[in-house]
Parts: C-alpha cells; structure tokens; sequence
C-alpha cells in the first residue's frame, strides 16, 4: 500500500514563522506599541514578584500533577528529581518550541533510565498536557456567563462542562486505561493549578494599575482563551497566537482596554521565561536529574 508523504519538519517551522509574523503583524497594527511599552515599564515591581511567585508555585505543584500521573503507570519518581525533570521541560519548550519540545526531551530520559516503553510514557505527557486544557476549557465555560458581550445561550454554557470531563475521561481509557484510577486526583490537581494562574494575572493586572471596573471575568476569559490559541501548534511556540487573541478579543469585549491586554500577554510571557531559567542547568547537565535516583518501574507480570 502507499505510505502517506509526511511534510518535512523545515516545511513546518517556516509554515509556523509565516503564521506567527502574520499574528504579529495583526498585533502590532491594532495596538499602541508606545503605550503597550509604558503599562509594561511603568508596572509595580511588588506585584510583578507576587505574579513571579504564583507562576512558580503553579510549576511546582504541575510536577506533582505530572507525578501522580507516573505513579499511575506504576513509574515512581521521587519528588525532587521529578521537579528538575519538569523544569527542565518548561526550558526546552520555550528554546525549542518548533522542534521535539520539552515533552519529547522528557521521555527521551525516561526511557533512557528507566526502561519504560515509550508508548507508556507519551501517554502519561499527553494525558498531563491534555488534563490541564481541559481545564482551561473549563474555566472559559464557566467565565462565559460573566463575558460583556452577548453570546446566544450564554447563561447555560456551564452546562457543557460534566462534557468536558467526561471526554478527559474517555481520552485517559483510550490512551492507557491505566491512567484512569487517577482521574480525579490529576481533575483537582489542574483546577488548582489554574486556579492559581488567575491569581497570576489578577497579580500582573494590579501591576499595571488596570481599572477593571468589574470586568475581570472579560480579562481572564482571554487569557484562557489566548492559552489555548498558544497551544495549538501553528505558530512558532504560541508566539503571536497569544497576543492576537487578547488584541481581538479587545475589539468585542468593551471593558478590557487593548493596550493592557497585550501588555498582560507580554508580561506574562516573560516572566513564564524567566521562571523557566533554572531548567537550563538540567538541559545543559541532563545526568544530573537523575542523580542516585533508583529505576523503580514496576513490569507488569506476564501470566504464566
């Protein structure tokens, strides 16, 4: 039978650089680039860190998240070398963003230590990365009823959400039914992650003296909205997708100023970087994460 042509990697990275030029371009024609630069230059420093220390307390219990996952294979990991394996992931996915990423890199060493199967360990990455979309997914169900723009129905899309639940459900049983026993744990575990990531942006909002005037459903209905447009894999990284969609997104919902939504984007995605910085020593130093760690994978028995 014919195979199939697979587009070629460069093929894809310029597809992604022409979209994210193209969501830059848009960007930076509908906004004030001189005042975007002085909500960013002018923000509280107290509120920035207080952003900081959401961020990275969000980080650190996503490895918990990613953890508990991995127990589920059954894959037990110690806790610090899980956290400097997901640090180092957060780092690759920004320097690499149109190649294998983080997640790739990740099973790459787990496997490479621990002898598990590579199918095994792609469905606990995905079923981590997958949890907390769905989510994001969640949250924008629920913010919609506090959007200032008229949606059809808009008092009922919560009703939506058991949906969304039940696909992350199906989602776990068709990847690796094992995945399933964790269901819930992982569901809380990703609505307190981003949970805290609003408090991100509440924090980044109050940097910048935003005046919402009871418009913060709006603000973080896009920054949920702008996460998803990240994650899908046409831009370079996110680059541009995020910034479009809060400069869209401004056009229709009349409480949230344009200027500042783009600065949030800016602002949140710097310090999303700088907070990845400390995976640069594991990326550079790989042996490290795993330093005295004992392979702990449980083979499941084979009957005999």
């Amino acid at each position: 039978m014919p195979t199939k042509k697979k587009i070629p990697n460069y093929v894809k990275l310029i597809l992604k650089l022409l979209f994210s030029g193209a969501a830059i371009y848009y960007v930076v024609n509908n906004i004030d680039l001189c005042q975007v630069w002085l909500f960013i230059k002018d923000s509280n420093l107290w509120y920035l860190l207080l952003a900081m220390f959401f961020y990275v307390f969000a980080v650190l219990l996503g490895t918990y998240r990613l953890n508990t996952i991995f127990a589920a294979l059954p894959l037990k990991i110690s806790n610090w070398p899980n956290i400097k394996l997901y640090w180092m992931g957060l780092f690759y996915n920004f320097f690499l963003p149109g190649g294998v990423g983080g997640d790739g890199y990740k099973v790459f060493l787990l496997n490479k230590h621990f002898k598990v199967k590579v199918k095994k360990l792609l469905s606990a990455v995905l079923a981590e990365r997958v949890s907390g979309l769905s989510i994001i997914l969640v949250y924008i169900l629920a913010l919609v009823y506090f959007v200032d723009y008229k949606i059809p129905c808009q008092g009922w899309f919560f009703m939506l959400i058991p949906g969304v639940s039940i696909g992350y459900y199906v989602f776990l049983w068709i990847i690796n039914k094992s995945l399933t026993k964790v269901f819930w744990k992982v569901t809380l575990w990703s609505l307190v992650i981003q949970g805290i990531q609003m408090l991100v942006v509440v924090s980044i909002l109050k940097a910048m003296g935003t005046v919402v005037n009871g418009h913060w459903g709006d603000y973080l209905f896009l920054f949920f909205l702008s996460t998803i447009a990240g994650a899908i894999p046409i831009t370079l990284g996110g680059i541009g997708a995020r910034e479009m969609t809060y400069a869209w997104g401004a056009t229709y919902l009349t409480g949230v100023n344009q200027d500042q939504a783009v600065a949030l984007s800016l602002i949140f995605y710097f310090l999303s970087l700088v907070s990845s910085l400390p995976g640069l020593f594991y990326s550079i130093y790989p042996k490290r994460i795993f330093k005295n760690e004992i392979s702990t994978y449980e083979q499941p028995e084979v009957p005999g």
